[in-house]
């Protein structure tokens, strides 16, 4: 049959009992400790992936921030190019008029000047030919009506260039 030896059976609760002790006094004191150090864990991971969430919304703001700036910096660009162009037109206009205005200008002073020195040579060759006929008729007299002549003379010569251009 079956015999039970009361040394196996008060080992087996002393080991029941040593059970029990280290449970209450070792085990229950070790999880409490492991879910502390699991709930700490826990916040920390929780922490990083609040930090990790605000660093990527601040990541896309200043990405956004960024194209914005980039989409300014563009607007600008291409708003100073457009007012280089103006500006670069009308100083091209003014430069034009103010050398149109020059040119004319110096085409009138040339135009007047060839004037003065016709008018110069025609009267400087007016008075060689009168000096000539005076001296040729050998009078001196008559010098105002040889004026007379040489002016019509000169006044139908250049009627007849005008004509012919």
């Amino acid at each position: 049959m079956l015999r039970l030896d009361w040394n196996i059976l008060f080992n087996i609760i002393n080991l029941l009992i040593l059970y029990l002790l280290m449970k209450r006094f070792l085990f229950k004191p070790v999880n409490e400790i492991l879910a502390k150090r699991q709930a700490e864990a826990d916040s920390r991971f929780a922490q990083a992936d609040a930090k990790e969430a605000q660093a990527k919304e601040s990541c896309e703001k200043y990405e956004a921030l960024l194209h914005d700036a980039q989409s300014e910096k563009d607007r600008i660009v291409a708003e100073a190019h457009t007012q280089a162009g103006k500006e670069y037109g009308r100083i091209v206009d003014e430069a034009k008029r103010t050398a149109d205005g020059i040119v004319e200008n110096a085409k009138e002073d040339a135009r007047k000047e060839k004037n003065a020195m016709m008018q110069q040579a025609d009267a400087q060759i007016r008075e060689m030919v009168i000096t000539a006929a005076a001296k040729v008729a050998g009078e001196a007299s008559g010098s105002d009506s040889d004026r007379k002549l040489y002016d019509a003379f000169l006044a139908a010569q250049e009627k007849d260039e005008h004509e012919t251009k």
